[in-house]
């Protein structure tokens, strides 16, 4: 009899399990939030860096949504419309959007309160990459969570966007929508105690007893990344990957400059790729 062996997960890469992943301060803080703003059905904001972690948030607030009480919705288009917005939902909820963004609109409402009134699972919406939706859409937002004239609010709409996105809700014009909004967070970047435990956690869930990194090893790799996930991510994976076959004890600071070094070539940085 074959024993199978389960696939072996690299500690920096996407397939680790979102519940196994390291949690920041500012992790807990979003995390907490964000089903704050669920448990209230809010309109709500989740800003943060390219490359903070929000994606990866977004994915673990999914995973602990209980199945038989929550429908998760992802919503991800750039220049997103109100007619791009109310096809998606439309579709979703079973019904053949009109083209008319107005009709469209009264099909929502219609289909929204049906299904409320049905008691199936209420809608967990997530529009990402929010800081690149038009205008019109912006502005549509208050139609969207406009339910029994103003009184309540059906389900909870999360925007997550970059940190233009704030700016944005600044302008004058948007003034009638930010007035909705329940709650919002911006998800800062790992400070360097915590970069030094994300590393040393995330190789212990892969269980990878070697090689250890060195002090000035996280040092350097923080100096790079400034705590941001995606960036500490790649210089890790690259790390790795290039000690490979070397039973190395221990990566040294050497070993992550020589690594920067290379991906600034690959990327065109620094000086001649010949």
């Amino acid at each position: 009899m074959t024993t199978l062996t389960a696939p072996v997960v690299q500690p920096f890469s996407k397939e680790l399990n979102t519940s196994c992943c390291f949690e920041s301060r500012s992790y807990k803080e979003a995390l907490a939030r964000l089903n704050l703003m669920i448990q209230n059905r809010y309109l709500g904001v989740l800003t943060g860096e390219v490359g903070g972690g929000k994606s990866t948030l977004i994915r673990r607030l999914f995973a602990d949504l209980d199945d038989m009480t929550y429908a998760p919705i992802y919503l991800c288009k750039a220049g997103l419309k109100p007619r791009d917005f109310y096809g998606a939902m439309l579709t979703h909820m079973g019904v053949e959007p009109c083209y008319n963004v107005g009709k469209a609109r009264q099909q929502w409402e219609e289909a929204l309160q049906a299904r409320t009134a049905q008691g199936e699972r209420m809608m967990v919406v997530v529009v990402d990459e929010a800081h690149e939706m038009s205008d019109a859409m912006l502005s549509e937002l208050r139609f969207v969570m406009n339910h029994n004239m103003d009184s309540c609010s059906l389900f909870p709409l999360i925007l997550v966007g970059q940190p233009e996105l704030r700016k944005i809700l600044r302008l004058k014009k948007h003034e009638a929508t930010v007035q909705r909004i329940g709650m919002q967070y911006h998800l800062t970047a790992m400070t360097k105690e915590e970069t030094y435990g994300y590393i040393r956690h995330h190789m212990k869930v892969a269980q990878m007893d070697k090689p250890l990194f060195a002090e000035g090893a996280l040092q350097r790799v923080f100096a790079a990344s400034q705590g941001l996930p995606r960036v500490t991510n790649q210089i890790c994976t690259q790390t790795l990957l290039d000690v490979t076959n070397k039973d190395l004890e221990v990566i040294e600071e050497s070993h992550i400059a020589r690594v920067l070094a290379d991906m600034d070539r690959q990327r065109g940085i620094g000086g001649s790729s010949s």
